[in-house]
């Protein structure tokens, strides 16, 4: 095979690797050398490269495979001189300048980004109910009768009410403020059947929040019995505790965040735009007239990690953290978490629903690049260790 050695090493690491590529290739430029060499023997070049390799080492090999192609073979010492493809940059910038050379192979891109933004910021809204209030506060020592993903569903079962497509719910949550002010949440709570959701019957784009919804925590148990229906329920051990004696004040509320003026022009914010999005508006359109769930397991899960991480890492900040975004002043006593250690709110609900909205959003939006960005594996960040 015909091969290329390319060094970008620097200070006394030059030195030996010209004396050991000089060995082995032709030098055709100060720091570049071509052969022609067996497997075995490029397999000797690597080990001897490796052998003599230190922190200011940089070697590449490319196999020559035609006129028009070559391929990456291998790095020794610093990948970070190259890219992924081998290539050794010329100039270098912090600023993104070439978006369309990524962003026009991801087709779903802008989808998922605004389902998984809607999505988080409605992840937790049933967390306004009194009784998880009561809960994170102390004064209700015991395990939720539901979880909060469940009540956080119904309430977007109770938002998307009487709603035949998406394009009516969404336009629903533009103007969220006053259709609020026609109905009675409390009344409906209290009279919605608790144990069922009846998934099957929402929309498309709705299915696939709810689903979001449902699952930014854990998946149910698998049921290959049922694997095929449509069904939706509060199972125990899922999303109900079996051993709970009272959930009544799971289903009450003293403040709706809902109201939040802030959190609504958010929600108005990403509800337009999915509107406007035109794969949101054909996946729509095409699962209604088949009648079917939108069940492309790239879009759910991809959308779903893109909820996941946002939560964990918003969770995770302190209060100092720059990177913390403002709720509405009105809300700062409905709680999303607390610390640990003196039990005082740490996050307030309607601030964590927008921060990991803004997450969601941020992440989303560089899926297309991560590919590229992470050529090889680093260590784990400190905010995400705890995953």
């Amino acid at each position: 095979m015909m091969v290329i050695f390319v060094s970008q090493c620097e200070k006394k690491a030059l030195n030996r690797t010209r004396r050991v590529l000089d060995a082995f290739a032709d030098r055709i430029g100060d720091n570049t050398w071509q052969t022609v060499i067996t497997e075995e023997g490029l397999q000797a070049v690597k080990k001897l490269l490796r052998k003599t390799a230190s922190k200011n080492t940089a070697v590449s090999c490319r196999w020559l495979r035609s006129r028009s192609r070559s391929d990456l073979l291998w790095v020794v010492g610093n990948r970070a001189k190259f890219n992924e493809l081998g290539v050794v940059a010329v100039n270098r910038t912090r600023k993104n300048i070439l978006h369309s050379s990524w962003e026009n192979n991801w087709h779903y891109a802008s989808a998922i980004q605004i389902i998984a933004t809607l999505a988080a910021l409605l992840h937790d809204i049933g967390k306004t109910t009194a009784g998880f209030q009561h809960k994170l506060q102390g004064l209700l020592p015991m395990g939720d009768p539901y979880r909060h993903e469940w009540l956080s569903l119904k309430l977007f079962e109770f938002l998307i009410q009487d709603c035949r497509n998406d394009e009516e719910w969404l336009a629903r949550f533009t103007d969220l403020a006053a259709w609020l002010n026609t109905q009675d949440p409390a009344q409906w709570l209290a009279n919605t059947n608790k144990e069922k959701v009846e998934v099957a019957e929402f929309p498309p784009l709705a299915q696939w929040v709810a689903w979001l919804i449902m699952s930014h925590h854990r998946l149910p148990k698998k049921n290959i019995d049922k694997y095929y229906q449509k069904y939706f329920h509060a199972f125990d051990h899922w999303v109900k505790n079996p051993k709970a004696d009272d959930s009544s004040a799971f289903w009450k509320f003293d403040q709706l965040v809902l109201h939040s003026p802030v959190w609504q022009k958010q929600l108005k914010r990403w509800a337009g735009k999915a509107l406007r999005e035109v794969v949101l508006v054909q996946l729509s359109e095409s699962s209604a007239d088949e009648q079917t769930a939108i069940s492309d397991a790239f879009l759910l899960y991809i959308s779903r990690m893109c909820l996941m991480l946002s939560d964990h890492n918003y969770s995770s900040l302190d209060k100092f953290d720059l990177r913390r975004v403002k709720g509405d002043a009105n809300y700062t006593q409905l709680a999303a978490n607390t610390e640990r250690a003196t039990q005082t709110i740490k996050q307030a609900l309607d601030e964590h629903l927008l921060g990991v909205g803004a997450f969601a959003a941020r992440f989303a939006r560089v899926l297309p690049v991560i590919a590229m960005a992470k050529s090889r594996l680093c260590p784990c960040p400190k905010s995400a260790r705890r995953q």
